[in-house]
């Protein structure tokens, strides 16, 4: 069964919401928005694939996301990786639609 999942978490410069599709555990479908900035700003859908797959796990969830800042050298003034992390995990915790 698939679960369409919303949360959202308010990081210290702005609000992330995210939209997930999950199955079996894992990440299949991922939309991050919000009023947050990040740098390069086209960087943002890669993110977003870069989940897929992931199994939801907050501390899967942080590396995977840790490590594409790292490699992608990304920059959100006022968000870290532990919020957007954050923000996948209440939509996971949250009410399954």
């Amino acid at each position: 069964m698939i679960w369409l999942l919303e949360g959202q978490h308010k990081a210290s410069k702005g609000l992330i919401r995210v939209s997930l599709g999950v199955e079996d555990g894992m990440i299949t479908k991922v939309v991050i928005s919000g009023d947050f900035f990040m740098y390069p700003e086209d960087k943002l859908w890669d993110l977003e694939k870069s989940l897929i797959g992931v199994k939801v796990d907050r501390y899967t969830i942080l590396g995977r996301i840790k490590r594409f800042y790292k490699e992608n050298g990304i920059l959100t003034p006022g968000a870290k990786p532990e919020d957007f992390t954050e923000a996948i995990m209440k939509a996971v915790e949250g009410q399954r639609v």
